[in-house]
């Protein structure tokens, strides 16, 4: 179970341990879970909670004004029992998660558990607040089903680097019309890669030549807070089950999606093109590691495949051309996809997406013929969800 839990989640169990010895409590029970989960800002389960319309710091002083403490002295490093209502919330946490068909275990999950336990403190002050269990669950579906796009400003390009040119050369001019006029303050999300530092250097030197100061987040201290603080966000391409893992691992994920909902520009390449999506189930990649889920930003409502590739009729190579593998996905889902070839890229301004680039971009729809659409031209009709 314990590995399959995010940062964010993690990081509330230790803290909620923290709060039991605060309190001099003997074991941790739900009360502290939820102390802990109400420590981590800008999660899943924030969004939630603000879906049903409870305030973080009201929950807390509500939670607080009903925690007495105790006489049970503890050492600091002392390792404290969950109590059995505290071990039914871990164990509702796991059904919560399986129930959706998430693989990874984050803060969303962990306070649908506590309003589950209808017996233990943090179910009953929820309930009073009008976050009962039900209103929880449809708020979660909510989130994860309807997010409200009409700020996003994207830049999803195929590739970062064409046959006989340099890196993001043949996009340069994309990217600078974009960012706009003035010196913006870029984050670098270099983690498709192995070689953050070489990567960040490569891309560093990109966008000084566009004008703008581009700074990695493998070289800040707390990553979320280096989206806050960013003026617009780059995600490079690399392995995209590698790229999506890290941003699951370092909490970067809802960070990213909270800024771009909000207007902040993001351009993607390749990997960070693919993690803007609804999930990476597109991506041409091998699954090198694997992350927490395939969900992704889901900064727009449809698939992309990036460097697609038409079939090669003069080919003699026997396995499935890109075409195939992409009708086997819509053998399983609904979900259109774009296939981007390398030289297309995709700007989206809030209701307006629009394709560029020098190569036309093919799209894919369950149980239609293949569309070919010629740059530059509307693509809106892709956000309509």
């Amino acid at each position: 179970m314990f590995e399959r839990i995010t940062d964010h989640a993690r990081k509330a169990m230790a803290d909620a341990r923290q709060h039991a010895l605060r309190l001099r409590h003997p074991a941790i029970a739900p009360e502290h879970l939820l102390l802990g989960l109400l420590s981590q800002e800008n999660t899943d389960a924030d969004h939630v909670l603000h879906e049903v319309g409870v305030d973080r710091e009201s929950l807390r002083l509500a939670l607080q004004s009903t925690l007495v403490p105790g006489d049970s002295a503890h050492a600091a490093n002392a390792a404290l029992p969950f109590t059995p209502e505290a071990k039914k919330v871990l164990e509702s946490m796991m059904r919560e998660a399986a129930e959706r068909g998430h693989s990874h275990l984050g803060p969303a999950h962990l306070l649908l558990a506590l309003a589950g336990v209808s017996d233990a403190m943090p179910a009953q002050i929820l309930a009073k607040l009008g976050a009962d269990l039900p209103a929880l669950r449809a708020a979660v579906q909510t989130h994860t089903t309807r997010l409200e796009r009409g700020a996003v400003r994207l830049l999803l390009i195929s590739n970062s680097t064409m046959h006989g040119g340099g890196y993001l050369e043949h996009c340069g001019a994309q990217i600078r019309d974009f960012l706009g006029s003035g010196r913006r303050r870029v984050l670098f999300v270099p983690y498709a890669l192995a070689d953050h530092d070489a990567y960040a250097a490569k891309a560093k030197a990109a966008f000084a030549a566009l004008g703008h100061e581009l700074v990695s987040v493998h070289t800040q201290e707390q990553g979320p807070r280096a989206v806050d603080e960013a003026d617009a966000v780059f995600v490079g391409g690399g392995n995209t089950f590698r790229l999506l893992n890290a941003l699951y691992e370092r909490s970067l994920l809802p960070a990213i999606q909270r800024r771009a909902l909000q207007g902040m520009p993001y351009v993607g390449s390749s990997a960070g093109t693919n993690v803007a999506t609804l999930s990476i189930r597109t991506t041409n990649d091998m699954p090198i590691v694997q992350p927490p889920t395939f969900t992704a930003l889901q900064l727009v409502p449809f698939q992309i495949n990036p460097h697609y590739l038409d079939p090669d009729p003069t080919s003699k190579h026997m396995g499935e051309t890109r075409e195939e593998r992409l009708r086997q996905f819509h053998e399983e889902h609904d979900t259109p996809v774009l296939g981007l070839r390398e030289g297309c890229m995709l700007r989206v301004e809030g209701k307006q997406a629009t394709l560029l680039g020098t190569t036309n971009a093919r799209l894919f729809r369950r149980g239609q013929a293949p569309q070919e659409f010629v740059p530059p031209c509307d693509l809106s009709f892709l956000l309509g969800d």
